[in-house]
């Protein structure tokens, strides 16, 4: 039973360390640090720095080149 017991916390303790790691959740670019921006396009949103060619993008300023493409009746481009 102890054994079960210590392996569930150090099971809870490895996941809850996990997330430390994991990017930023956001909703805008003023949530980020740095150069970062909001990343819309991903769910859920999160904070990265701009994104290369072929990503996914919702506002030209999460791309690297500064250009998202998005196609007529789309919510989500990729960047260029």
């Amino acid at each position: 039973m102890l054994k079960t017991l210590f392996a569930s916390m150090a099971t809870l303790v490895l996941f809850t360390s996990s997330l430390a790691f994991a990017d930023t959740a956001c909703k805008k670019d003023e949530d980020c640090k740095g150069a970062e921006v909001c990343i819309l396009a991903l769910k859920p949103p999160v904070c990265k720095p701009p994104q290369a060619a072929g990503k996914p993008c919702k506002r030209d300023k999460v791309c690297a080149s500064g250009k998202c493409e998005l196609p007529a009746g789309k919510d989500t481009g990729t960047c260029k």
